[in-house]
């Protein structure tokens, strides 16, 4: 069980302050799933992707000057983990989240079983011993169409939330196996993500903020890419769950 939490919204100066507030209080909340490790992708509006993780729980990392630092940037998209470790461990930082591949930043709460057999099979390289590694590998290889249903054929649980710095899109999906939820915060821009709405309620009551809730529905990926007028635009995939590793080789 680990905690994933994100946003992607094009913010005035003001709200960013607050909304980088609740991402700090949205790291804490969801420590209750996990205190491992911690990591975060965020991407600016010009298309730069910043990213740190660590071994230890989320307050170690978020209390950092750096992520301090991106309070005074102009940051369009964030994908936060707390890790509770299964596969990996979380003293070698590279078995922690986000994972990362080409131009994608992943993190992933849930189990995918037999994930070097289904690797190999699709030849996909890992670099760690970690499980979620094999989801970012696939999206980096078979792209953003197709890599979620490759993704999602690798069954096990999955809820996920991926960063692409070259198209400045993030993309979410669950199998319905482990939960998401998305929310948007009342005056404010944008859209949320956390994985229960006990814990972005959590959050939200830190910051003194509120918000509507919508779980993200299971075989379904969301994109969400920032227009020009700051708008977030979300499109759906249905999944096909297309176990391209089962022909393999």
């Amino acid at each position: 069980m680990c905690g994933v939490f994100g946003f992607a919204g094009d913010l005035t100066g003001r709200e960013w302050r607050v909304a980088h507030r609740l991402l700090w209080e949205l790291a804490l909340a969801s420590e209750q799933r996990g205190t491992d490790a911690a990591g975060y992708a965020a991407l600016t509006s010009r298309g730069e992707l910043l990213w740190q993780r660590q071994p230890g729980p989320a307050r170690e990392l978020f209390a950092k000057r750096e992520f301090g630092a991106l309070s005074r940037r102009r940051v369009a998209m964030v994908i936060g983990h707390t890790r509770l470790a299964t596969t990996g461990a979380p003293a070698v930082n590279g078995n922690n989240h986000p994972h990362l591949a080409g131009n994608w930043a992943l993190v992933h709460n849930g189990f995918i079983p037999a994930h070097e057999e289904k690797a190999a099979k699709l030849r996909l390289p890992l670099h760690s011993q970690c499980d979620s590694e094999i989801l970012v590998q696939a999206l980096c290889h078979y792209g953003e169409r197709a890599g979620p249903d490759v993704c999602l054929s690798f069954n096990g649980k999955q809820s996920v939330l991926a960063l692409n710095n070259r198209n400045r899109h993030m993309l979410a999906w669950t199998n319905g196996e482990m939960p998401l939820v998305a929310f948007r915060v009342e005056d404010m821009g944008g859209l949320w993500w956390a994985s229960t709405e006990e814990i972005a309620r959590e959050a939200l009551e830190a910051g003194g903020l509120h918000a509507r809730f919508a779980e993200a529905k299971p075989g379904l990926a969301y994109r969400m890419e920032v227009d020009d007028d700051g708008q977030v635009v979300m499109h759906t995939q249905r999944l096909k769950a297309t176990a391209a590793w089962r022909q393999a080789g």
